[in-house]
């Protein structure tokens, strides 16, 4: 495939489904070529339900009922995707990518174009107007505060976490007041996707210099279809329809309400008895729930974009000593977690070392394939011995045991059995060799800690933001990456990680990413327990709603969501 079906497409979980543009011969370029010109449908995540036919037209007004608790603030540019996905029913991002296809879609732009392949030049819609708050007040959008937004995120201040995702732009252009022109560093095949990563929120200039950390509803304006009235943690927040949308005709809820909850046993128990219109469904309970429930409600299974990650903070001895962390990753018993862990609170897993479900559907090696890797063979008495010779080398036995903090967050319901379990595993499998007590954290502690690496050993939540691989090469393994919390610094990868970001080639791209993922699987000191996918559940008087995952929120496509 040449450049241009890259380009066109978000490079992701099912990106080969459509092709708009045929390939002219490998290796074409892409100077004169228009990526999307045209609008996107409004019901285009949801189309599989149905939403648009002649006898069920989507309908205005109504309030969708959802669950969920901003509880770190309201600056996307410093927070991980999962917590800047429901951003996106009052803030934008330039373009975004429909969260059942992964195909990108317009949203500030209505269309983009590459003269070069270095070049990316967007149009955006007419009559984007700012939130009639203070202190934007309602004026028109420009290009130049998406420059600004784009040179905030790529500063060197450690808390912008997302520059990874804005790395290869050298320069931002406004060359009049309806179009953005970036040019790159060099060709890169991932930029166009990375402009969709959720974090990637576009904020008003003066409402950062007067809002400090966004931290209530009150600093919270934006261009999205919503706009954020109230919102309190641990309680919820309240948000109207837009009445200056940039969109015609959208949205169609003319209110959204957010309920807080304290477990997820609590808001399950909420969606049955009919007072929230989605949730996903508890893994235990997903194969009978799809059997039993299928005509009483909207069932979809979702590839989550995010997973869970153990990360060995490489600074800190002695998980500086490749031996140790890849005697670490050997013991644990990655089968285990599928049937014990991920089946009882997602549904269904898979094996990944690298990648989230979304990602891994196209890009990652099959489950049989992982199984010739020592980590994932069963029994793992191989596994085991291997790991034991390795800790041995480094001096760690079972009379001098290796004693060490596991550390994560106790922010969410499953946090807390998967920790345990990795240090069940760390511990039996080792025959003692390995002797990890557990410490967890709230949310707020959690993010500082790890976004400082003040940690030995950690397991946890982990989101790349978007469903192309660079996403997660770039932010967790790449050098300085802004996931990269257990300062991982590896020059070959570096370079290997470059290198597939300069592949238009679909076949030779995709296996620049295999050999990178074996590398990995080889080298690195971090690793993956499962991908994880959830079945989604709605009300069947809701129509259009975008499947998510436990965390992924996709706000933006409430826009969407109409009720009958």
């Amino acid at each position: 495939m040449s450049g241009e079906g890259f380009w066109h497409k978000a490079a992701g979980a099912r990106w080969q489904r459509r092709r708009l543009f045929q390939a002219a011969g490998a290796g074409a370029g892409l100077a004169g070529i228009t990526l999307a010109g045209c609008g996107t449908k409004t019901n285009a995540p949801g189309s599989s339900q149905g939403g648009g036919t002649a006898s069920n037209q989507p309908k205005r007004g109504g309030t969708l009922t959802l669950s969920d608790n901003f509880q770190r603030g309201f600056d996307p540019h410093i927070l991980q995707a999962t917590d800047t996905g429901s951003f996106g029913q009052f803030y934008s991002t330039l373009i975004r990518a429909n969260p059942r296809t992964n195909e990108l879609e317009p949203d500030l732009a209505t269309k983009w174009e590459s003269p070069s392949q270095t070049e990316l030049v967007f149009t955006l819609a007419p009559n984007i107007k700012w939130h009639d708050k203070p202190p934007a007040s309602g004026r028109a959008l420009k290009p130049d505060d998406i420059i600004f937004s784009f040179k905030r995120i790529q500063t060197d201040d450690p808390r912008f976490i997302n520059k990874a995702y804005l790395s290869s732009i050298d320069k931002l252009e406004a060359p009049d007041d309806h179009t953005l022109k970036l040019t790159l560093k060099s060709p890169d095949v991932t930029q166009l996707s990375n402009l969709s990563v959720l974090s990637l929120k576009i904020l008003a200039p003066e409402v950062v210099d007067k809002g400090g950390k966004l931290g209530s509803a009150d600093a919270v304006v934006g261009t999205g279809a919503f706009v954020l009235q109230t919102s309190e943690v641990g309680v919820g927040s309240k948000l109207v329809r837009n009445p200056a949308y940039f969109k015609p005709g959208l949205p169609y809820a003319d209110r959204v309400e957010l309920k807080a909850f304290t477990d997820y046993g609590t808001e399950w128990a909420a969606f049955l008895a009919g007072q929230l219109d989605h949730r996903w469904v508890p893994g235990q309970d997903s194969a009978a729930f799809a059997s039993q429930k299928k005509d009483q409600y909207r069932l979809d299974w979702f590839p989550d974009l995010g997973y869970d990650i153990i990360q060995a903070n490489v600074s800190k001895p002695p998980f500086n000593d490749a031996r140790v962390t890849r005697a670490l990753r050997l013991l644990v018993d990655h089968d285990e977690f599928k049937t014990q862990w991920a089946a009882v609170w997602y549904g269904r897993a898979r094996y990944s070392a690298v990648f989230a479900a979304a990602t891994a559907d196209s890009w990652d090696l099959s489950e049989d394939e992982y199984k010739k890797y020592l980590e994932w063979q069963q029994p793992k008495d191989n596994a085991i011995k291997e790991a034991l010779s390795l800790l041995s080398a480094a001096g760690i036995t079972k009379d001098k045991p290796l004693k060490f903090t596991l550390s994560g967050t106790n922010g969410s319901d499953y946090q807390v059995p998967m920790s345990q379990l990795l240090q069940a595993q760390l511990k039996r499998n080792s025959q003692g060799a390995v002797d990890c007590d557990i410490k967890l954290y709230d949310t707020t502690a959690w993010t500082q800690i790890r976004s400082s690496s003040n940690f030995e050993y950690y397991v946890g939540g982990h989101n790349a933001g978007g469903a192309d691989p660079d996403a997660t090469f770039s932010s967790t393994y790449k050098t300085k990456g802004g996931r990269n919390y257990g300062r991982l610094s590896d020059p070959q990868l570096d370079q290997m990680i470059d290198k597939q970001r300069a592949i238009f080639d679909e076949k030779q791209r995709k296996q620049a990413v295999r050999e990178i993922v074996t590398y990995l699987i080889d080298h690195s000191p971090y690793g993956s327990v499962d991908a994880r996918y959830v079945l989604n559940a709605a009300a069947l008087k809701t129509h259009d709603f975008p499947v998510e995952g436990t965390t992924n929120k996709f706000g933006e496509h409430y826009e969407n969501v109409w009720l009958s």
